[in-house]
């Protein structure tokens, strides 16, 4: 947040700091968004989650995806306290439409996440998981996650894949 200097962001504070107490066995700290920022980058494995509001959790979320190596492996969950939301961090990226060049993996993440966190599919996620984890290591994937302008496989490719994987 940036509570030093916005009143949304002491509100924001000021709101979690009510709920922390409901979630004893979770450890809360804050910063401020400019230094998460620059931690991410320098330290990307001292987050596990990060809790923020929506504008400076878009910005954030863009700047992580550089260290996966693309926007399309990033899943994402909107949770509330009746119903959650889950799409990927780049959106629907209306722009590829009819391409066959959108990468698929953030979408199929975040029904992963859905089945784990709404429904409760552990087993189902993890499998979800796995077939990803193999697309990317076989190199079945979109021509984001290439290497010096290679060629990629088209959504429909690395969809067919998937599915191929988990049915197989």
């Amino acid at each position: 947040d940036k509570a030093n200097v916005l009143e949304s962001s002491r509100l924001w504070r000021e709101t979690v700091q009510a709920l922390e107490k409901d979630y004893p066995e979770v450890e809360v700290s804050y910063e401020f968004v400019d230094a998460v920022a620059m931690r991410l980058v320098q330290w990307p494995n001292s987050y596990d989650v990060l809790i923020t509001e929506n504008l400076f959790g878009d910005i954030l979320t863009d700047e992580a995806s550089v260290i996966s190596g693309s926007m399309g492996l990033m899943p994402s969950a909107s949770v509330g306290t009746e119903n959650a939301l889950y799409e990927p961090i780049h959106g629907s990226f209306p722009q590829a439409t009819g391409l066959g060049i959108a990468n698929p993996l953030a979408t199929v993440l975040s029904a992963a996440m859905m089945f784990e966190m709404s429904f409760g599919l552990t087993e189902e996620g993890a499998e979800i998981r796995r077939v990803v984890d193999l697309s990317l290591a076989e190199g079945v994937t979109t021509e984001d996650l290439k290497d010096n302008g290679a060629k990629g496989n088209s959504t429909s490719e690395v969809g067919d894949y998937l599915v191929s994987k988990i049915i197989g």
